[in-house]
């Protein structure tokens, strides 16, 4: 377990410095195979190997094999054209990008080439991917959605595939599910403000989780359902219903910033107010929504369902620096 942790920190806090506004979301649990349909070019990287690029002709099909993963790259062409990767006893990392000095533009034939050959810059998979990658179907959804990825699939009681997505990213698509259609933008920077102190709150409990042993939490930190928040529910690949410029403003517009309560996160949690009695210090978010609607400021709005909270800039490097060390502490003393 320690090693485990160990090597799991070394991946989160000593990578790239975008990588540390990252989460890494479970948005696929317990499938006994699935298929993936790529949007550019990919390559797939297992243990000390990266194999491709592959062309968005090539669709991965994955497929839980005992305690590894299956892979077959398949073509339009039929099965003669199919190109199997065999058995992968490790994670799987799916990426759009290996560094500046490997050229994806183009897909020759698949290769595979270890990553010590490889340009130093091009060593480690690209953490943060920007625009659309891969779809993925999911029938909570009603179709197949959309990532930007990176992925990484686990064989862990079927497959589990996590994405791991920049934070502001993961904000924007959750505001698109909880308010999608909201005209209010006081409204929309209130559910950002929220999702945004949620999803942090919950990073940082469930790592400090892993710290003590809580091995469940070792390979993600947020569901993407809403066992703790929908995310991505209407980023599907027809584009019907993306998120609105409204939308994108109030995250923007209020990047960075959470509630905070005695110099720590809130413990926010936010219900639609189905039931007439909500537990205290719960959002009511039809509430929140009439008061901003009226005219009342998004902070003003947070504030009065959290006594002595405050809306703030989160200081990233605070929680990193502390996050590490006491997980750090608590792994060589486990």
């Amino acid at each position: 377990m320690k090693k485990l942790l160990l090597g799991f920190l070394a991946v989160c806090f000593c990578g790239t410095g975008a990588f540390a506004n990252a989460v890494n979301v479970l948005i696929l649990k317990g499938a006994p195979q699935t298929e993936l349909t790529f949007l550019k070019n990919y390559a797939v990287v297992i243990g000390d190997h990266y194999y491709g690029p592959f062309s968005p002709e090539d669709k991965l099909q994955l497929q839980a094999a005992g305690s590894g993963i299956r892979l077959t790259v398949r073509t339009e062409a039929g099965s003669s054209k199919n190109h199997s990767l065999g058995v992968a006893k490790e994670p799987v990392q799916l990426v759009s990008s290996l560094g500046k000095e490997v050229n994806f533009t183009h897909a020759p034939s698949p290769v595979s080439f270890k990553r010590k050959n490889l340009p130093s810059s091009a060593r480690h998979a690209s953490f943060i991917q920007k625009g659309d990658f891969v779809t993925l179907r999911q029938r909570a959804y009603g179709g197949n959605i959309t990532y930007s990825g990176p992925l990484t699939v686990y064989a862990q009681k079927g497959l589990n595939i996590v994405e791991s997505v920049a934070l502001e990213e993961y904000v924007t698509q959750v505001v698109n599910c909880e308010l999608g259609g909201e005209k209010s933008l006081n409204a929309l920077k209130a559910q950002s403000v929220m999702v945004r102190t949620f999803a942090l709150y919950m990073v940082k409990y469930r790592l400090e989780e892993l710290a003590n042993g809580k091995s469940k939490w070792e390979y993600f930190q947020l569901f993407s359902t809403p066992v703790d928040q929908a995310y991505n529910c209407r980023k599907r690949a027809d584009d019907k219903e993306p998120p609105s410029q409204l939308v994108k403003q109030a995250v923007k517009e209020t990047a960075g910033e959470v509630l905070m309560k005695k110099n720590e996160l809130a413990k926010v949690q936010y219900n639609t107010c189905a039931s007439k009695t909500l537990p205290k210090g719960v959002i009511c978010q039809e509430k929140m929504v009439r008061m901003a609607r009226k005219g009342q400021s998004y902070r003003t709005v947070l504030t009065h369902f959290i006594s002595g909270s405050s809306v703030k800039k989160y200081n990233w490097n605070h929680f990193y620096t502390n996050t590490v060390k006491s997980m750090l502490q608590a792994a060589f003393n486990h």
